[in-house]
Order: C-alpha cells, then sequence, then structure tokens
C-alpha cells in the first residue's frame, strides 16, 4: 500500500508530472524532490505538495540533516523516477552519479525509514538481447547500445543483490517498472529531451526550417530505418496509471513489471503519423542502401548527425513479456497507440513552435491536398492513354504552384508519362494553390483563369494555350475529388 506521506524524486519529468498530479488527486501528501525549483508551479501550489531541493546523486540526497531525518521518520512510500535520460555520455562514469550511485542513496532512504521502494527502470535494459524479454530477466549476457542503457541496468542490478542479501523482513520492499518509449499525451517543449519521435519531429523542424532559410529547395528526408520495425511506446499517464495501480498490490512488492502498451507501434503508422501532422511528405523510413544511392543531401547528413545516437532504434522489433502486469491489472488495461492520439500529441509539439517559423515548415491544407494530387492521384495515370481526343498530344511542360510546388509533366501521344520535380520543357504554367485546385477539380476552365489573370504563361504561349485547352477535357473527365470537396 503506498501509504499517506510520499517522496517522489525526478517528480517533474515527463511521467513525475501526471504521477504526483495523480497522487495528490488522491488525497495523499507528496514531497518532491529535484535539484531546481520546478517548472510545474502549479503543482507546488497544491496544498498537499512540498518541494525539496536536493540531489540525489548525494550522501542523504544532499539533504540537510534535519531535513533527511525527517523524510526517514515520515515517509511511507518512495517513487523514484530521477534519472540522466539523454544518450550524450561517452562513459558509464558519465551517467554513474545519478542513475546508479542515485539508486544506492534512495535504497538507503528507504531502508531507513522502512518505505516501499518504487524503481522506475527501462524496458531497454534488456540491451541488445534477442528474443522475447521477460519481466523476471536481467542479466542475460546482452551488450548494450549506449551507456544509458547500461546505468539503468546497474541500477537493477544493485536493488536485484540486496534482495537476495535480504532475510525475510530485514529490508524494505522494492517493486520494479520497466516503461518502454515514454510520449507526452500533451507534450511540452522538454519533451525533446527524451527519446522518441518528438526528437526526430525536432530534428525535421529544424533541417527543413534552416533549409528554407538558405533558399534551398527540400525533397522528402530520407532516415534510416526499417519499415517493418516496430517500438514499444506508451503515454506518460498511462505509466503513471499502471505505477500507482500497481504500488497499491499487496503483490507488488518483489516484482518487476514492464509498462508497454497492448501492441508496439509499427514504423510504418509512426512514419504516416509523423507526416501527416507536418502536412506533407517531410521525411520518410528506408533501408542503408538507399540512404547511399543517391548521396544524402546537405540537409539529410545533418538530419542524420542530430538523431545518430537513436538510429539503431529504428531497426528493432523487440518483443517484451508482460505477464505479470496482465495478472495485476487485468487484460483490461490494454493502452495502445492510436493513429489519432499520436497526431493529436505530434501536432500539439509542432504548435509550439514559433509561429512565424511554423508558416515556412508546415504545409497548409492547400498545399497537403496539391502533394497529393500530384504523389497520389495523377501517378494513377501514368503510361495510360489520357483520353481518346488527346492521342495527338506531345508535350513537355512545367506546372509551378507558388509558393509550393514545382513539378514537370510528359506527355506522349496522348499518355502521360512522366511526373518529376522542377522546371523542365518548352512552356509552362504559373498558378496560385486556390486556382490549381479549382482546374484540376474541373470547376475552372484553364482559358478562364487566363483571360481572369489567374494563370500566367511562360515559353512557348501558343504550344501552352493548345496544351491547356485540350487537357480541359481530362480535367473534367476526371476531377481531383478532393479539391472540389475543398472548394
Amino acid at each position: 500500500m503506498i501509504g499517506r506521506r510520499v517522496l517522489v524524486t525526478g517528480g517533474t519529468g515527463v511521467v513525475g508530472r501526471p504521477l504526483v498530479a495523480a497522487l495528490l488527486a488522491m488525497g495523499r501528501e507528496v514531497q518532491v524532490l529535484s535539484r531546481t525549483a520546478p517548472r510545474n508551479g502549479d503543482l507546488l501550489a497544491h496544498p498537499g505538495c512540498t518541494h525539496l531541493q536536493g540531489d540525489v546523486s548525494q550522501p542523504r540526497l544532499g539533504l540537510a540533516p534535519e531535513t533527511y531525518r525527517a523524510l526517514a521518520q515520515s515517509v511511507t512510500a518512495i517513487f523514484h523516477l530521477a534519472a540522466r535520460t539523454d544518450f550524450k555520455g561517452a562513459t558509464l562514469a558519465d551517467y554513474q552519479p545519478v542513475n546508479i550511485d542515485g539508486v544506492r542513496h534512495v535504497y538507503a532512504l528507504a531502508a531507513e525509514a522502512g518505505a516501499h521502494l518504487h524503481h522506475v527502470s527501462t524496458a531497454f535494459v534488456r540491451g541488445t538481447y534477442d528474443g522475447l524479454f521477460h519481466e523476471h530477466d536481467l542479466d542475460c549476457g546482452q551488450g548494450f547500445r549506449n551507456c544509458y542503457e547500461a546505468s539503468k541496468f546497474r541500477g537493477e542490478q544493485f536493488l536485484r543483490e540486496q534482495g537476495a542479501r535480504q532475510t525475510a523482513g530485514d529490508g524494505p520492499p522494492v517493486t520494479v517498472y520497466r516503461p518502454g518509449i515514454v510520449l507526452e499525451r500533451h507534450p511540452s517543449q522538454a519533451a525533446v529531451n527524451t527519446f522518441g519521435p518528438f526528437i526526430f519531429l525536432d530534428g525535421v523542424f529544424r533541417v527543413l526550417l534552416a533549409a528554407h532559410r538558405r533558399q534551398e529547395h527540400t525533397d522528402t528526408l530520407r532516415v534510416q530505418g526499417s519499415a517493418t520495425g516496430s517500438l514499444p511506446f506508451i503515454f506518460d499517464d498511462d505509466v503513471a496509471e499502471a505505477i500507482l495501480r500497481l504500488a497499491d498490490s499487496p503483490e507488488s512488492p518483489g516484482r518487476t513489471f514492464h509498462l508497454l502498451s497492448a501492441e508496439p507501434c509499427p514504423n510504418r503508422m509512426l512514419e504516416e503519423v509523423f507526416n501527416t501532422a507536418f502536412g506533407r511528405r517531410a521525411a520518410c523510413l528506408v533501408g542503408a542502401e538507399a540512404c547511399t544511392d543517391p548521396p544524402p543531401t546537405t540537409a539529410e547528413r545533418i538530419l542524420a548527425r542530430k538523431t545518430a545516437i537513436y538510429a539503431a532504434y529504428m531497426e528493432e522489433h523487440l518483443r517484451f513479456d508482460r505477464s505479470g502486469l496482465d495478472a495485476l491489472l487485468g487484460r483490461d488495461w490494454r493502452p495502445a497507440l492510436s493513429t489519432d492520439e499520436l497526431l493529436t500529441a505530434f501536432s500539439l509539439y509542432l504548435a509550439g513552435k514559433k509561429e512565424e517559423e511554423r508558416a515556412l515548415v508546415l504545409s497548409p491544407p492547400e498545399v497537403r491536398r496539391i502533394d497529393d494530387y500530384f504523389d497520389r492521384f495523377l501517378p494513377d495515370f501514368l503510361g495510360r492513354q489520357l483520353l481518346a481526343g488527346l492521342v495527338s498530344l506531345s508535350c513537355r511542360f512545367w506546372l509551378e504552384i507558388a509558393p509550393c510546388s514545382s513539378r514537370t509533366l510528359e506527355i506522349d501521344r496522348g499518355r502521360l508519362v512522366r511526373i518529376a520535380p522542377g522546371h523542365d520543357g518548352a512552356f509552362g504554367y504559373r498558378v496560385q494553390p486556390a486556382t490549381f485546385l479549382a482546374v484540376v477539380a474541373g470547376l475552372l476552365p484553364p482559358q478562364r483563369g487566363f483571360f481572369q489573370g489567374d494563370i500566367s504563361l511562360e515559353g512557348n504561349t501558343l504550344e501552352a494555350l493548345r496544351t491547356a485547352t485540350a487537357l480541359e477535357e481530362f480535367f473534367q473527365a476526371y476531377p481531383y475529388t478532393a479539391a472540389r470537396q475543398a472548394a
């Protein structure tokens, strides 16, 4: 049982915030330990919440002797979430003070207080283990992708060693929780400091913004990763709920639980939702060979450097056992990430960017429909005879839909044979997005667009007029319905 007075380390972090809020809602007295004053002052204003400025890397948590003594005499449960979670440390020693020594110091307090220690680790203590990783597994001879994983493994290892040394009743009860990759349901800009899609969202956003400011055209960015892989994501509030439900169970002491969604999140779904949030095909997952042929662009090289430390995870298809979790919480607790939930979280994160920067990077709705027309609708006609009446039509021309797209189209004896980015051909058309969408929807005849001044011509004017008049028949026969609905 949780008891009345609770200490939470890392209570201002991604999982800490919803956990503290839930504990306060349950009527618990919560003391939040952090090195600096929390930003979420709304929680501190709660009459049941107290902030303690301390440091888990220090003996007695860096607290004054009298404060530490008062904690040891009153606290009934400790939720230890404080950790260094970035992957930037070069050696295990970089993580030792917080992720290993911090566990020892918090355990010492739990032992002195006789309090139940709830230790939040990570599912990635499995490291490079290949196979189904069970909740009771720990040391399976695995290697580690980075020193963060290794440090969290060492922290758990210390707790297991302490448990093995205990005789009945002479040590504090300990429960270990291993979340997957935690996503904020309502992300803050701090979300980018932890692993997850927000890092890639931020990276792609920054790269596209820089390219735009350099006046460089940037196509879809290639990201090395397996399109058939998956990752164990879970939302922050789902993790907090599971911890509190398990903490209140008399069967949880001495156990380890994997806190994961019912099903892993497929990389393909992640990619789709990612691009929907951007409003265009901003990034795509490709294999190692496709990343180098053709050679990466400047923007792709920058993005690869920004996300290199996370690249290994994009190739994974990991399997975790969660039978202990299911046994205690029941199979009704099976959170899963839907496309709508992911899209909401991604969109909220991007909405936090500066308005003027968003305007340069994110596509408005009409741009999305234009890209859809060229990338999904029109390719269905490649190699086909457009219409019997167009059999004599052969030309190559370009379309510039300012400011969002430039495409080259080639027609050979009435067959559409090429759709490509850029300007190429004997003539071309310049048009605004709304006008283009009205034309391809069959709502605006091209000739009327010329007379109204909505469409301008460059190059061979007579050929441009003849081609546009001929294609009007195609637009009427095969209207782009998405544009028609939006017009």
